[in-house]
């Protein structure tokens, strides 16, 4: 299957899922109490649009570039491609493994510890940094950073755990 077959079905695959989305959204989520537009679906809503608006403008594109002459589109090697195709599906997969953990972690431990466990994990193992003093900086720093701004500055609670309630 070529790229643009491939975008073509991608874009076609995630419109159909973007329409039953909107469509979920409307007919499950009631509409907001007051008289204004934004209510509860408001943002689910927004999200299933904008879905839909990026697979049209990809398949646009893809039926742009299809009409491009082929030395413009380019050749590469085929090997390199193919490993590079399959370095990305470990890091996608490894991404989906440290969301996933997250929100483990997240319930259970809460955010005070999850967030500090989980960034110094993608650090050292997903982005492979060896800095400890930028390991640790950021860790403490983003962690620190996000609590300040959601806990105290715009008093939203964030997540407590059921093993450790530090928060």
């Amino acid at each position: 299957m070529t790229n643009s077959a491939k975008d073509v079905a991608l874009s076609l695959i995630l419109l159909a899922l973007s329409a039953v989305w909107t469509w979920l959204v409307i007919d499950t989520i009631p509409t907001g109490w007051g008289h204004g537009d934004i209510g509860p679906r408001a943002f689910p809503m927004v999200l299933g649009i904008i879905l839909g608006g990026l697979c049209i403008l990809l398949l646009i594109r893809t039926y742009l570039l299809g009409r491009t002459p082929a030395s413009k589109a380019g050749t590469g090697d085929v090997d390199a491609i193919e490993e590079a195709s399959s370095e990305r599906w470990g890091s996608m997969i490894l991404v989906a493994v440290e969301i996933s953990a997250y929100g483990f972690l997240l319930q259970k431990l809460g955010f005070l510890i999850a967030t500090p466990i989980l960034i110094l994990f993608v650090l050292v193992i997903h982005l492979r940094l060896r800095s400890w003093k930028t390991i640790l900086g950021m860790t403490l720093g983003m962690t620190l950073g996000c609590w300040l701004f959601f806990e105290k500055l715009l008093g939203i609670y964030l997540a407590n755990g059921s093993w450790f309630n530090i928060g």
